[in-house]
């Protein structure tokens, strides 16, 4: 990098780069503190001497990567993390044009990975296309660092928050947003919110978090949603860290406190062979219904009204989550959807008589799809209904097959062509720019359309959906077959029912 700038704050003067791609780069700022269990505070001044330009920050402390996916997406194997992982990276095209729309990035993980600089979510490219935008990506604590009922070992206030640290990190960092953008020609009036599986399922508490009402204008939420699986029941949290506690033999908040994070990570590691009851399934590491941060009828405030933007635009992959069936036949695929959504009380005639509902699929490809449905997919339906009643909402599926392998699209394939990041030969010339100018033209306005693509309509229930592939079309009633045949068995659907 070459061509050092700075920008002048209330607490001294931070320097960036101007990357290869020309676009200004400014890395590892802090944007709160906190300890360990702690809810996070404004972090005020630091030494921005000490702060090094080039470098992007510490990631949360979380595992290391699968080695298989960091190696197909390009990234990190080996990750610098620490618990003092707060900081933010602030894309910016240049510093003289004032009131530039803010895209706020939340990275996935399944809240137990993660971090703000992935290969794949990169967004030079993106900003290089689209200077009227820049981009805020912060980081945000996962796994037992990030959610951890404490309430066995300490009723102290201070630790009050530990099962919500994640979403409460990310309300930190969008007051620092608000406060500080505009020093980097951001107009805080104008943020809109992107997040990809885990980040998704954040976006979607905070569009009914009282504590995030104002701190931004809209939300783009993509495969993975607070609804059925994606908010942990508070008893169930419980479980967990009381099993946490008896695997690490901790018996005191001061053992716990004093534990290596390495030592976590193992005990986080052994969870998964256990099986925790409580009183709802779920997801191990999701936010949890605590009370407090999320309440337990959240989705009633979707059906109600009670929203924090003023326009949804929601999608995800056809293919979600096809990778868990790629060593699988059509036997085990069946057995495998049968277990993993045993809440539903799913049976192989259930399976057998979705699949007749899609002949325009391969058997195995409907089979799939009962898990991607069930699992998350729906989930982000019931949400987009119900906002549809109040706000503008644009829903999307991303379904180009993968160019070189042949798969259904899978998690996380669009963020690809969005940043202009890590796109497989073969695909589609056009497309990255297309989704690029899709997205932006939402972000400044709350409306994706432009002359690049078919005119988009507003969502309305079992009405049309954007089929986003090699030729975009709209879907009429994409998900009226799905939504009548799973729907019922779902808690939020009675709560539909019952708003209209």
């Amino acid at each position: 990098m070459s061509d050092q700038i700075r920008v002048q704050l209330s607490f001294g003067s931070l320097e960036g780069a101007r990357s290869e791609s020309g676009v200004l780069v400014f890395k590892n700022i802090p944007f709160a503190s906190a300890k360990r269990w702690q809810a996070p505070g404004p972090v005020g001044s630091f030494d921005c001497s000490a702060r090094d330009p080039q470098s992007y920050g510490p990631a949360p402390i979380q595992p290391p990567p699968d080695p298989f996916w960091a190696k197909r997406s390009g990234e990190l194997t080996e990750l610098p993390t620490d618990e003092d992982c707060l900081n933010l990276n602030i894309w910016v095209g240049d510093l003289d044009t004032p009131k530039k729309s803010v895209l706020f990035w939340i990275y996935g993980g399944s809240y137990i990975q993660g971090y703000n600089y992935k290969r794949g979510y990169l967004p030079e490219n993106f900003v290089k296309a689209h200077p009227e935008v820049l981009v805020v990506a912060p980081n945000y604590r996962v796994g037992v660092l990030g959610s951890l009922n404490l309430s066995s070992l300490t009723n102290q206030e201070e630790y009050r928050f530990s099962n919500n640290l994640a979403l409460l990190d990310l309300v930190e960092a969008l007051r620092w947003t608000q406060r500080h953008i505009s020093a980097f020609t951001g107009d805080p009036e104008n943020v809109t919110l992107y997040g990809h599986s885990a980040g998704s399922n954040a976006i979607s508490h905070l569009l009914v978090m009282p504590s995030a009402r104002g701190l931004f204008t809209r939300a783009i939420a993509q495969s993975s949603y607070m609804t059925d699986l994606g908010t942990v029941a508070l008893d169930t949290s419980e479980e967990i860290g009381q099993k946490v506690f008896e695997l690490t033999g901790v018996h005191t908040l001061e053992e716990a406190l004093a534990l290596p994070a390495g030592q976590l990570l193992e005990a986080q590691k052994a969870l998964f062979h256990f099986k925790f009851g409580g009183s709802k399934a779920s997801k191990m590491f999701s936010p949890v219904a605590d009370g407090i941060i999320v309440m337990p009828d959240a989705f009633q405030c979707f059906a109600d009204g009670r929203i924090n933007a003023r326009e949804l635009m929601i999608g995800g992959s056809q293919g979600e989550y096809d990778q868990m069936f790629l060593k699988k036949d059509l036997e085990e695929s069946r057995r495998f959807v049968v277990e993993r959504n045993a809440d539903k009380r799913i049976t192989l005639e259930d399976v057998q008589r979705f699949v007749a509902l899609h002949p325009e699929m391969t058997e195995k490809e409907a089979v799939m799809t009962v898990h991607n449905d069930l699992g998350l997919c729906l989930g982000g339906e019931f949400i987009g209904r119900a906002c549809a009643k109040h706000i503008p909402v644009y829903e999307y599926v991303f379904c180009l097959r993968d160019p070189e392998e042949g798969w259904r699209a899978l998690h996380g394939a669009p963020c690809n062509y969005v940043f202009g990041t890590v796109i497989p030969k073969g695909a589609p010339e056009q497309l990255e720019r297309q989704m690029m100018d899709a997205w932006a033209a939402f972000i400044r306005t709350g409306d994706p359309n432009h002359p690049g693509i078919p005119v988009w309509p507003r969502y309305r229930p079992d009405g049309p959906v954007m089929m986003i592939d090699a030729q975009w079309r709209l879907a009429d009633g994409y998900w009226k077959t799905d939504f009548s045949f799973w729907g019922p068995r779902f808690t939020e659907y009675a709560l539909l029912k019952e708003g209209r």
